[in-house]
């Protein structure tokens, strides 16, 4: 008995144990910051925490007694920054920090988030004190009690090997309890998602997957090919797309098209929205094992149809807008009388979601612009479009230069912010400007820089560009909707604090509703130009969000009326498709989200395009809704999954889920792969318009 109890009490005075009990005690704090309950995961956790814990000890073997003190002291200190790290970019952004994704944006963040930083770092800081406990307690009590002698060569050398089945154990417990796309044992073998991987796997862990993969990239061995989940089963969808109103189609089509429609029944074309490709050619060309699994998945991917709304801007002006920030419970009739007549008037898209994707505002504008699912760590996809060149075809940019369009971009911040200036002109906009290369700051009375700056000024001083180059397509990217959302530090919110004053919401919700009132000038100012010139009934705008207010999801659960929530709720928004012409709404029921975006105008507009290789889809086509969460969650119209929980509302076969996830799998791939790939490139002969290289 003796024995044993100096056993459990050399134990229990290891470092080995110390440093275990000091990671399980950071891993298990993280976990239910973020995620507010125990789960499965919470095992797998503990077990890798155990695993470093004990490699961490062990080297301490090999080290003087003052060795062991300052290398342990080194350890926490590290081990203590790296958590704090994880909480406050967790905090800001909603998100898990991925070092090899966000690594070299590290300046930029602090020139545009220092103020939020810190305001972060002010809300965690008891979190942040209570983390110094490990730190305390060493330096003022273990290093006195924990076990300081030297060890016997064969002691740490069985302890070597412990830890190595110890770790064999492990991964045959995550194969043992699941080997779901969504399980640790999926995150272990192909690290993809840093959200999942965190929830799965812990914190340490994911970082050193995302090392791997940082390494691998950075050496060339990024994997290039993907499994594509097969889906024998489809579920049968009959839905009946809403039709656009005989007083809209006379407003929004010309007299001699409206008339042509009243005299007689025309036949719509609802043949597959796809190009005709030769995927065999394209094979033989290529010689590449990657190209060919994407083009095996290409060829049996759902498409979408054309459609009776094919073709119903064509020739428009087209002026795209990217909101920052921008959550559509922030409409209000009196308010924003020009938002909400935008919504109300034009395609009023009920149930649109705005996912949060990895990357914040520059994957949201991915997402929006390129119509792929940005990668969740590892890399940021926009950032990976300029480094690599990759040819984009299907931008809306793109696609209107191969029509004849003169082409626009404008940004109120550094022209070169998340290297836009790299990345931008590979989706078409040769004439990007933002502040630094054409673009000015609006300053204030005493020369002072405004932040954020103001949408309605950048509008007041581009409009004059593009007016005359009919036809054009423009882009705005705002700023004025920028966190942090205060009277203090935010120029916008201050400026129209008076119009907000009086509404019956918080500080926080009252700055949000007053720098975004920028964005509803800015609109007004549009339209009023747009009208002033002639212009407005053969132009059509869109505007959706980069992304919800995200660290702020008090404002949006208080401009809804209720506590929405994390999976689904928080992100239901609204997207903006409105021509001058449309006198009437055109109500659309079906579920629908930020990836749809650019295959709805592609079609709109009557270009030609190939509804396979987006990750979203034409709203408007009789295909069943589909709206994809970063965490690989899901809505259709008929359920909601939750990838989280495995929660499944709505009345579905399990059958019905199982093909979703699928689906919800290869758009993921497909997304990954062809930018990875720059599967573009080798369809380009098969794109009507484009130029020979």
């Amino acid at each position: 008995m003796g024995k044993f109890l100096n056993f459990i009490k050399s134990v229990l005075s290891s470092y080995e144990f110390f440093f275990t009990a000091v990671i399980i005690f950071y891993e298990l704090f993280f976990h239910f910051l973020r995620f507010e309950a125990v789960s499965g995961d919470i095992a797998g956790i503990v077990f890798l925490s155990i695993a470093f814990g004990s490699a961490a000890g062990i080297v301490t073997s090999f080290l003087k007694d003052k060795g062991k003190v300052i290398y342990t002291i080194i350890v926490l200190v590290v081990i203590y920054l790296f958590f704090v790290a994880h909480l406050m970019y967790s905090h800001v952004f909603n998100s898990y920090l991925s070092i090899s994704g966000v690594g070299g944006m590290t300046g930029q963040a602090f020139t545009n988030f220092g103020d939020l930083i810190w305001s972060a770092f002010v809300a965690k800081l008891p979190v942040i004190l209570i983390w110094l406990i490990p730190i305390i307690f060493y330096a003022v009590i273990g290093r006195k009690i924990i076990y300081k002698g030297k060890r016997k060569p064969v002691a740490y050398s069985l302890e070597a090997l412990f830890l190595m089945i110890f770790t064999f154990y492990i991964y045959l417990f995550f194969i043992v309890t699941g080997k779901g796309d969504d399980s640790a044992y999926a995150m272990l073998k192909n690290y993809d998602s840093v959200e999942r991987s965190v929830q799965r796997l812990g914190v340490i862990r994911t970082t050193f997957l995302d090392a791997e993969y940082g390494i691998k990239r950075a050496t060339g061995n990024e994997k290039k090919e993907a499994e594509f989940a097969e889906q024998t089963y489809v579920p049968e969808f009959d839905m009946e797309t809403t039709t656009v109103t005989e007083a809209t189609t006379a407003e929004s089509k010309s007299t001699e098209a409206t008339t042509e429609a009243t005299t007689e029944e025309a036949t719509i074309d609802m043949s597959p929205n796809t190009l005709d490709i030769d995927f065999e050619a394209v094979n033989a060309a290529a010689n590449s094992g990657a190209v060919t699994s994407i083009n095996e998945y290409l060829q049996n991917a759902q498409c979408t149809n054309r459609n009776e709304y094919t073709g119903m801007f064509e020739g428009y002006n087209t002026i795209f807008i990217v909101a920052e920030g921008f959550d559509g419970f922030v409409i209000d009739q009196k308010l924003t009388p020009t938002l909400y007549k935008m919504t109300h008037q034009g395609f009023w898209f009920k149930n649109f979601y705005t996912p949060l994707w990895y990357g914040s505002t520059s994957g949201g504008e991915y997402a929006d612009l390129v119509g792929l699912m940005p990668r969740n760590g590892g890399y940021l996809s926009m950032n990976k479009v300029g480094s690599t060149g990759a040819y984009m075809p299907f931008t809306l940019c793109n696609q209107s230069k191969r029509n004849g369009y003169n082409t626009f971009g404008f940004h109120d911040n550094y022209y070169d912010y998340y290297n836009r200036n790299v990345s931008h002109p590979k989706l078409g906009y040769d004439n990007w400007l933002g502040i630094g290369n054409g673009m000015e700051y609006e300053k204030n009375a005493g020369g002072g820089v405004l932040w954020p700056q103001s949408d309605l000024f950048m509008e007041q001083n581009t409009f004059d560009i593009y007016k005359d180059e009919e036809p054009f397509h423009v882009y705005y990217l705002t700023v004025s909707g920028h966190v942090q959302y205060n009277f203090g530090g935010n120029a916008m919110s201050a400026r129209h604090k008076d119009i907000v004053e009086d509404l019956p919401y918080s500080d926080g919700t009252k700055a949000y509703i007053a720098c975004q009132y920028e964005l509803e000038l800015m609109l007004t100012a549009l339209l009023e130009d747009l009208e002033k010139e002639g212009i407005a009934d053969h132009t059509v705008i869109a505007l959706v969000a980069d992304h919800v207010p995200y660290g702020n999801k008090e404002i949006v659960d208080e401009l809804s009326g209720k506590m929405l929530d994390n999976t689904f709720g928080w992100y239901k928004n609204t997207f903006i498709l409105y021509s001058e012409g449309m006198d009437h709404g055109v109500p659309i029921d079906k579920v629908c989200m930020s990836l749809d975006v650019l295959p709805t105008l592609s079609n709109l507009l009557g270009f030609d395009y190939d509804s396979r290789m987006l990750a979203g889809q034409d709203i408007l086509s009789g295909n069943e809704g589909l709206v994809i969460m970063n965490d690989g969650s899901f809505i259709t119209d008929r359920c909601r999954y939750n990838s989280n929980t495995g929660q499944v509302d709505g009345d579905v076969p399990d059958e019905y889920i199982d093909y979703y996830k699928n689906v919800v799998k290869n758009k993921k791939n497909m997304s990954d792969m062809i930018l990875v790939n720059n599967y573009y490139k080798y369809i380009k002969d098969y794109i009507p318009g484009e130029d020979e290289e």
